[in-house]
């Protein structure tokens, strides 16, 4: 009898837990930006180092960096650096085993150690501009690179298309000249 009265509820729980780890899992990749800002940062090694000062996005509105303030005593004092894509992740911080919509907190992981932290580029006005004249000038790059491309595949798409029809035709006038001679 208790064994069948395990049996008949582990299914129901085992459904239930399912559908649980399923919804969980289908908020995975959904952040919010106002969470994410002012959240703690973390160097390689584990220790705190920052907070998500700003966010700076992409022209396709992905992120490209965060801005992180570093070194700062009540506020004051902090050093603000630039964390590109790629040398961070977001790990979600719950406050208990309940995910509630409005209890994520977020926490952002550096690849770097704090020295590698320090050696990152201060985010002022220098490091704007430059950064945005790159990314204009490679923009910019992109689109010669791709005007070029698209001019060379449409020549030597007419260059082929000419000599099949000419092929074609050189084999059309010799048939024509092997059915005469018969």
């Amino acid at each position: 009898m208790r064994t069948q009265l395990i049996r008949k509820l582990s299914v129901p729980l085992l459904a239930g837990s399912m559908v649980l780890s399923f919804s969980a899992a289908a908020t995975e990749g959904l952040y919010s930006v106002e969470a994410l800002l002012d959240a703690d940062v973390y160097d390689a090694d584990g220790q705190e180092i920052g907070e998500v000062e700003d966010i700076l996005l992409s022209d396709d509105m992905s992120i490209h960096s965060l801005i992180i303030e570093t070194g700062s005593v009540l506020g004051l004092g902090g050093r603000e650096v630039v964390a590109e894509r790629g040398t961070f992740t977001v790990r979600v911080e719950l406050e208990d085993d309940n995910e509630a919509f409005d209890d994520i907190d977020y926490e952002v992981h550096m690849e770097a150690t704090q020295d590698a932290v320090k050696a990152l580029p201060e985010y002022n006005e220098g490091w704007w501009n430059q950064t945005k004249e790159s990314l204009s000038q490679a923009w910019e790059n992109t689109k010669d690179t791709s005007q070029s491309a698209w001019e060379s595949t449409k020549e030597a798409t007419s260059s082929a298309w000419h000599n099949v029809r000419e092929g074609v035709d050189s084999m059309g006038d010799k048939a024509k000249e092997a059915t005469n001679n018969n």
